[in-house]
């Protein structure tokens, strides 16, 4: 019998939903944070002076960049003596990123990275924690996923994937997005809106995906102009939106943006801005999709079946002009000769990407060189 399944994790929404973790006061907390965005939220005060106040916590882990390996060494040591029975994570992509790797070498703690980034040969956990994220941020759906990105010493994204590293509980508190700053709020919503629309199109999204992903597009299309503006109900939604998104990419995968993206790593983008710059420019090498006439048709653009499709595109890029989102790559200040002597490297790379794999389209070389060439010029 072939069936298809459909894997996320619990969730607690609302405003005020991080109390929720006052619930854990009687385990033993493993923290996971980023500083500074516990203090901009005064978080420290909140969850030490107040929800966990008298619980055995300890912060394993401050992580306010995106994690290299390296960075993880003594976190993965501290996680191992502290012995947590729960660890916590609250931030954006990276502190969720980092907390589910060390959850990794807590619980099994004969492995090394080579064992680690073999995507889907993660041995079942033995259950010494459970993992309980927080995220403060819209877009990565790293609260959902069983992804986590962590760079090698030579700036390449590494994967470790696995269902053993996807949170027991999110906790989708609205107020912790009120004060998000500005960048965050564009790339993190961009991000999003590449989940929903390259999940949506992969060639192992079931109907359920599909379906869950039509809804998280439109609603970031909708939505994200709002939300940069400031308005807190729109705000809202797109967090969800995101998260929806993020459960669609792991019941799926992400697909040529997120698997052309290798510039972000090397001139220091963000890697919701280098994801986000690239989706319509894949979008428009993949039409015809019906997936995107049905983001299209929910949004009210009308025409044919491809006419729809391309005006949905354009409406994308009005959506990012709104936003002031850079529309190419040298616009994002990339340095057109590195750049440009890195394409054939990136080719090869991108050849071997498994988002490229499971693309609705094969693009030989050539094609994708010309995409990396339009990605930073903007048209040919």
């Amino acid at each position: 019998m072939k069936y298809t399944t459909f894997k996320t994790t619990s969730y607690a929404l609302g405003r005020g939903s991080i109390e929720k973790l006052a619930e854990y006061k009687g385990k033993r907390l493993a923290l996971v944070v980023d500083e500074n965005i516990m203090q901009a939220l005064g978080l420290n005060e909140l969850l030490f002076e107040g929800i966990l106040k008298g619980a055995d916590c300890k912060v394993i882990c401050n992580i306010p960049a995106e994690p290299h390996m390296y960075m993880l060494e003594e976190p993965i040591q501290a996680i191992r003596e502290y012995a947590p029975n729960v660890i916590v994570a609250i931030g954006g992509g990276s502190v969720m990123d980092t907390a589910k790797a060390l959850w990794l070498f807590y619980e099994l703690p004969e492995y090394d990275w080579e064992r680690a980034t073999k995507a889907y040969e993660i041995e079942p956990f033995p259950g010494r924690a459970e993992l309980v994220v927080v995220p403060t941020t819209s877009g990565t759906g790293s609260e959902t996923t069983g992804c986590a990105v962590i760079k090698d010493d030579e700036k390449r994204k590494k994967m470790i994937l696995s269902d053993e590293i996807i949170p027991n509980t999110a906790i989708m508190d609205f107020d912790l997005l009120k004060s998000l700053p500005h960048g965050n709020l564009i790339f993190s919503g961009t991000d999003a809106l590449a989940h929903a629309m390259e999940a949506g199109v992969s060639q192992l999204a079931s109907e359920m995906v599909r379906m869950q992903c039509v809804q998280a597009a439109v609603t970031v299309i909708k939505e994200l102009p709002k939300s940069v503006k400031g308005d807190q109900d729109a705000r809202e939604k797109v967090h969800i939106a995101a998260t929806m998104a993020g459960a669609g990419i792991n019941n799926s995968i992400t697909g040529m943006a997120h698997g052309m993206d290798q510039a972000g790593g090397d001139f220091g983008k963000p890697h919701g801005l280098m994801t986000g710059l690239l989706l319509p420019y894949t979008m428009e090498y993949l039409i015809p999709q019906p997936f995107y006439a049905e983001v299209a048709e929910q949004l009210g653009i009308t025409g044919s079946f491809e006419e729809k499709q391309y005006q949905l595109v354009d409406k994308i890029r009005e959506v990012y002009r709104q936003i002031d989102m850079p529309a190419s790559l040298q616009d994002a200040g990339i340095p057109e000769k590195e750049y440009l002597e890195r394409i054939p490297a990136y080719v090869e790379l991108a050849r071997q990407d498994a988002n490229i794999l499971f693309s609705p389209a094969e693009p030989g070389p050539g094609e994708l060189e010309e995409l990396y060439r339009l990605f930073y010029y903007g048209s040919i």
